[in-house]
């Protein structure tokens, strides 16, 4: 399991996670996904990722920061994003390193275990391997949301 500094969403079954620095837009990012494609909101700030025999499951956490959103939930995860503020929204595909720089600065690395930091690699690697992660620059608007569900799921509901 790994734990992110992470708003959590689940959409008609499917996760996705905002990541990003405190004040970037995570909850906003998750609220309007929850106002404008009725998304449950699970987390707003801490999300533990547990990888399975098929996928990975986002958890909700007891932690919520600033946030009111903590529900003890979970949902497969679909895909992360990124986000960054900007004044027109464009989204794109991270690949190799670019992926992992852009993650790791969110994880909470467990050096308080033994083995801890091998084990939390070893899951990020797996997880970056299987699941694609997008940089969203963005406005805190529906137009924002759109052109995330359309890229990450195509487009079309469930």
């Amino acid at each position: 399991m790994i734990q992110f500094h992470s708003s959590l969403i689940d959409f008609d079954g499917h996760g996705l996670m905002f990541l990003g620095p405190s004040g970037i837009g995570k909850t906003t990012q998750a609220e309007l996904w929850h106002t404008y494609r009725d998304a449950v909101i699970i987390n707003g700030d801490i999300v533990f990722v547990q990888e399975t025999e098929g996928n990975f499951l986002g958890w909700g956490t007891p932690w919520h920061g600033s946030s009111p959103y903590c529900e003890n939930a979970s949902v497969p995860v679909d895909a992360l994003i990124i986000l960054k503020q900007a004044p027109k929204n464009r989204i794109r595909k991270l690949e190799g390193f670019e992926k992992v720089s852009a993650v790791s600065g969110s994880i909470f690395y467990p050096r308080w275990l033994e083995n801890g930091m091998e084990l939390c690699l070893e899951t990020l690697n797996h997880l970056l391997c299987a699941l694609p992660v997008y940089e969203l620059s963005c406005r805190p608007d529906e137009a924002a949301v759109e052109l995330a569900e359309k890229t990450v799921f195509g487009g079309e509901r469930f």
